[in-house]
C-alpha cells in the first residue's frame, strides 16, 4: 500500500532485473490500492524531483497512455519508489 509523505506518494513497485543489472519497473499499486501496468519506460535518467524532493533514478514511463516520472530514491534506510503527489 503507497504511504503519503509530504509531496511524495511512496508506492508499492514490481520490478524485473535482468541479468545484466537493468532494472525495469513493470508496475504499480496506488494509495488507493489500485494496480497499474506499466506499457513502456521512455527512458531513465539521473535526476531530482523538483516538486517532492529527492534524487536517484527518474523512469519516464507510460501509464494509462499518460506520461509519468516514478523516482527510484536510493536513501538512507533503503530505496523507495515514488510518484509526485498533484496536491
Amino acid at each position: 500500500m503507497a504511504i503519503r509523505i509530504g509531496h511524495k506518494v511512496y508506492v508499492e513497485t514490481v520490478v524485473d532485473f535482468s541479468d545484466e543489472g537493468i532494472i525495469r519497473p513493470l508496475s504499480i499499486v496506488w494509495e488507493d490500492g489500485k494496480k497499474y501496468e506499466i506499457t513502456r519506460v521512455l527512458h531513465c535518467e539521473r535526476g531530482a524531483s523538483r516538486r517532492a524532493g529527492g534524487a536517484g533514478l527518474v523512469y519516464t514511463c507510460i501509464v494509462d497512455g499518460k506520461e509519468i516520472h516514478l523516482y527510484f530514491e536510493d536513501a538512507p534506510g533503503g530505496a523507495k519508489w515514488f510518484l509526485e503527489s498533484k496536491a
